[in-house]
């Protein structure tokens, strides 16, 4: 989960990581507006001289800081083990991942962050999307194609359905979690989610499957 990746559960290797870390942390609970390079410097340490030395200001800060958080999406979508695996239980996994990620502490706070800033910097609503949704899509899209070509299918238009898919799995739990601030699911809760998920998309997939071979 996207939350592990917190300051104190890796090893931060450089200044640079240790600025980006602290400030993810700061721009996570406090927004663009609250944040400021002096409460950050209050955190680690050093002046100003010194974040500057790495990020020219406060905006490259801010983008660096989503750019950094967003990359470690991917690295948590192709980790998924999809060897083989049946169609169906390669959803399931995809889907609990995805889930794990859109309900932790850390993205929900990055997601809320994008959305609230994505107008006055418009870069850091695309790079959002083109490495935390688009990928989703990309690796779903050709899992689908792959899975349905070895078991005989042909889809019609599958990234429209991934498209569905992933609204299907994210959408809900995301406005869930903005507007009635509620838990994030359990386990056992991700799981069952997963499973009904995965079921309906195999029923999509079949609809639209254009011929299957004897």
């Amino acid at each position: 989960m996207l939350c592990k990746t917190a300051l104190g559960s890796r090893k931060l290797t450089s200044k640079r990581d240790i600025i980006l870390e602290a400030a993810a942390l700061l721009f996570l609970k406090e927004g663009y507006g609250a944040a400021s390079i002096n409460k950050l410097i209050s955190r680690i340490g050093g002046s100003k001289a010194t974040v500057y030395a790495y990020f020219e200001n406060k905006e490259r800060l801010f983008e660096a800081v989503v750019e950094n958080i967003v990359d470690e999406i991917p690295v948590f979508i192709n980790d998924v083990q999809l060897d083989d695996v049946t169609l169906h239980d390669g959803l399931v996994a995809i889907s609990e991942r995805l889930l794990e990620i859109v309900t932790s502490p850390r993205h929900l706070a990055l997601s809320r962050l994008v959305i609230a800033e994505a107008d006055k910097f418009p870069e850091i609503g695309r790079i959002y999307y083109e490495r935390a949704p688009h990928h989703i899509c990309v690796v779903l899209t050709a899992f689908i194609k792959e899975q349905t070509s070895k078991e005989g299918f042909k889809i019609i238009r599958p990234q429209e359905l991934v498209e569905s898919f992933t609204g299907m799995v994210l959408h809900h739990q995301l406005f869930r979690q903005f507007c009635l601030d509620a838990s994030p699911p359990t386990k056992r809760e991700i799981r069952r989610i997963a499973v009904r998920n995965a079921g309906m998309l195999m029923a999509m997939i079949n609809t639209a499957s254009a011929t299957r071979r004897p």
